[in-house]
This record gives C-alpha cells, sequence and structure tokens, in this order.
C-alpha cells in the first residue's frame, strides 16, 4: 500500500505495465505518427501525395511545419512511453554485464577458428570422396555400355 502511494507521480503511472492502454498509446501514436509524416510530406513538397491543411485552420493552418514536427515528437514519445515498460528489466540486466577477460577471449576464439577449420577439413574430403565415387560409377557405366 505505501508503494503504491510512491508510485503516484508521473513516473510511476509511465512505468507501469497496463495491458491495453499501452496498445492504445501504441496505436494512437502510429495515427498520430503517420499523421505527422502526412502533413509534412504535403508541405515540402510541390504535388506530392500528402494530407495538406486548408489555410484557415487557426494555428494549424499558420505554422503547419511547426504542428507536423510537434506530431512527429508526439507520436514517437508515446510509442517510447508504450513499449518502455517492457524494455525496462532488459535494461536492468544490461548493467549487470561483465565483459570476459582478454584471455578467455582469445581462447575461445581460437577454439571456433580451429572447430570451424576440421570442418571445413572435413567437407573438402568428403566432397574429394564423393567426386571419386561419382568418377567411379562413371567409368563403370562406361565400361557397360
Amino acid at each position: 500500500m505505501a508503494e503504491d502511494k510512491k508510485k503516484l507521480g508521473l513516473k510511476g503511472i509511465l512505468e507501469k505495465e497496463y495491458k491495453y492502454e499501452g496498445l492504445l498509446l501504441v496505436l494512437l501514436g502510429i495515427i498520430v505518427l503517420v499523421l505527422g509524416v502526412l502533413i509534412r510530406i504535403g508541405i515540402s513538397t510541390d504535388g506530392a501525395s500528402g494530407l495538406v491543411i486548408n489555410e484557415n485552420f487557426y494555428f494549424i493552418g499558420e505554422y503547419p511545419s511547426a504542428f507536423s514536427w510537434i506530431l512527429i515528437v508526439l507520436g514517437a514519445l508515446a510509442i517510447i512511453f508504450a513499449i518502455w515498460p517492457y524494455y525496462k528489466p532488459s535494461v536492468k540486466e544490461m548493467k549487470r554485464i561483465t565483459w570476459p577477460s582478454k584471455k578467455y577471449v582469445i581462447k575461445n576464439t581460437l577454439t571456433v577458428v580451429v572447430y570451424v577449420a576440421i570442418i571445413a577439413a572435413l567437407f573438402v574430403g568428403f566432397d574429394a570422396l564423393l567426386n571419386k565415387v561419382v568418377e567411379l560409377f562413371q567409368w563403370l557405366a562406361g565400361l557397360f555400355r
């Protein structure tokens, strides 16, 4: 109960995982992002197929470039806020990662290189063996013609 009171702030609300609200926020974020991009395309190029804003709209009509960037930023932020609770545990785990020592990396790298060389030699050997078998069958087939 005391922990719930501590997380009543904006950070607590954004960090909590909600089942359907996150999906709705992603959907709305994508819609707003696409709307901002469509307005941006309609402004930046003449004759391009984009969403053109009527100049009589208050604020949007006078400053469509600023409004499109505001929509793009809001859409991106909505998507980030919606998926952040799913990635937050990963960030905590990434902080626990320790890098292996140089000796350990060199040892494992050499092991992999030797293993790949052995497997490559086996493939070359099997290929040469199969070529000899095919040549033998062709020679035998030539005898019976």
